[in-house]
């Protein structure tokens, strides 16, 4: 499971949903939305790479004020408002990974992308790229 995700083209008028999971999330891992909360905006969020669901892909902003901390170390704290991404065809998001090469196809699941088999949602890594300081990034292309 990836904790650092990077959104390499997203449309700016991509569908985002405000989450709020009764468990600590990180950047990357697939959300099932349910019930709008009580403030009228966020919607309660489960861990799930169910594709019969309605599954959004969990990237808030990793802002923190605490002293020595950094993107790789974000966690989305239970209770907490974030932000959930729905997917669509032609997207590409990178993911750090130290397992997927060029031509895996990768389909949601609770801790984010994994190796599968095209079924509805899923993507493929078209690229594998090195930052200098999170390290190697799969790049995925989302299809259906």
């Amino acid at each position: 499971m990836g904790k650092y995700v990077r959104l390499d083209k997203v449309k700016s008028t991509a569908h985002l949903e405000s989450i709020v999971a009764s468990v600590d999330l990180v950047n990357g891992q697939f959300l099932a939305l349910g019930a709008l909360q009580a403030d009228g905006e966020a919607r309660s969020a489960t861990p799930s790479g169910d594709v019969t669901k309605q599954l959004v892909f969990h990237v808030s902003v990793p802002l923190t004020y605490e002293e020595r901390t950094n993107e790789l170390d974000f966690v989305l704290k239970a209770g907490k408002v974030g932000r959930g991404y729905v997917l669509e065809a032609g997207d590409i998001v990178s993911i750090d990974d130290a397992t997927l090469v060029v031509g895996d196809v990768v389909v949601p699941s609770a801790n984010g992308f994994v190796k599968g088999t095209a079924s509805g949602l899923h993507g493929e890594v078209i690229a594998i790229e090195i930052d200098a300081i999170v390290g190697r990034l799969a790049v995925i292309r989302v299809a259906g």
